[in-house]
């Protein structure tokens, strides 16, 4: 709930790797276990109480920031899942790269912008990638929101990662036009993953993984673009049948192996062609052109936004609990 590659979504988007790799030894993830903050980090909770926020010093507006975000968020996400009650989130601001990497255990790629582990309900932030990340704050945090209330909902049965991110990419807003047009760039000479590949971590190639990613995407759009409540109905039977498979079943009718096949073949066909036709030179040179514009606008209204996280606070309330 996540990260650019190009304009691809990658690089914005949650490292979806964490949840299944292999957890650090204890101690060295002492935060993301539950454990007190650092020494230095400052702690601040929100207004509901559902979320529990972690951060040093100089970033007290960004913590504020985020958790009016998570504030905001929470509700909508938390109702189209069908989620009652938000279990308490423990959220980690970390302030460099270093931070970062010793919350996550190096289990992330260093794309990374940020990290859910829904088994231990903690959001992790990398502030040294927001300055580079060309899309909103807000659409990171909702994407990691997404994965730990999803968690909640279904009482910790484990879902396919492909499900994940899709249902974080829909519920964050997060796909447009430059990610539409980049995979459809990448599909004309690449293979396309297949869904029952993508059910564990994804590729940490950047390519690989922004493949990964469009497929998700598409794959949770085609089911639940237009059933409304579906999500809702889903959720239910996996959390009742304590399975992914056996709830997908239920709620559509069919297997999702039979569902994915299907899917495989219907993108293929509407992507390969026409990523063929864009990868000639004078589509791709326009095309890049036009990415990089409009990356480095967006890169540049992120630095400012961290700039004024950092400004100095003195004689501004503090928020302490």
């Amino acid at each position: 709930m996540a990260k650019r590659i190009g304009t691809g979504v990658v690089l914005l988007l949650a490292a979806i790797a964490f949840a299944a790799a292999p957890r650090p030894a204890a101690g060295e993830n002492a935060l993301a276990a539950g454990e007190n903050a650092p020494a230095g980090y400052q702690i601040l909770k929100t207004e509901s109480g559902s979320f529990i926020i972690f951060y040093p010093p100089q970033f007290a507006k960004m913590a504020r920031e985020t958790g009016t975000l998570l504030e905001e968020s929470s509700g909508r996400i938390a109702r189209e899942l069908g989620l009652e009650s938000i279990a308490v989130i423990e959220v980690i601001i970390a302030s460099d790269m270093k931070a970062f990497e010793l919350l996550h255990g190096g289990a992330i790629p260093e794309w990374g912008i940020a990290f859910a582990d829904v088994e231990n309900q903690v959001l992790g932030i990398n502030v040294d990638l927001v300055v580079r990340n060309p899309r909103d704050f807000s659409t990171v945090v909702c994407h990691e929101l997404s994965h730990l209330l999803l968690a909640q909902r279904v009482g910790g049965v484990p879902i396919p990662t492909w499900f994940m991110e899709g249902l974080a990419l829909m519920q964050a807003g997060e796909w447009d036009f430059s990610d539409e047009w980049r995979f459809m760039t990448m599909a004309g000479g690449r293979d396309l993953p297949y869904l029952e590949e993508l059910r564990g971590p994804f590729p940490r190639s950047a390519d690989r993984a922004a493949l990964s990613y469009g497929m998700s995407y598409f794959a949770v759009r085609k089911l639940l673009g237009d059933r409304p409540g579906s999500l809702i109905t889903l959720t239910a039977f996996i959390r009742d049948a304590g399975d992914f498979e056996s709830g997908f079943e239920s709620a559509f009718g069919r297997t999702a192996y039979d569902f994915a096949g299907k899917l495989y073949v219907e993108i293929d066909r509407r992507y390969k062609t026409a990523g063929t036709i864009l990868n000639a030179t004078p589509y791709w040179t326009a095309a890049a052109l036009i990415f990089v514009a409009v990356y480095l606008v967006k890169r540049a209204r992120s630095r400012r936004k961290v700039e004024r996280w950092e400004v100095d606070e003195a004689g501004e309330r503090r928020f302490w609990y």
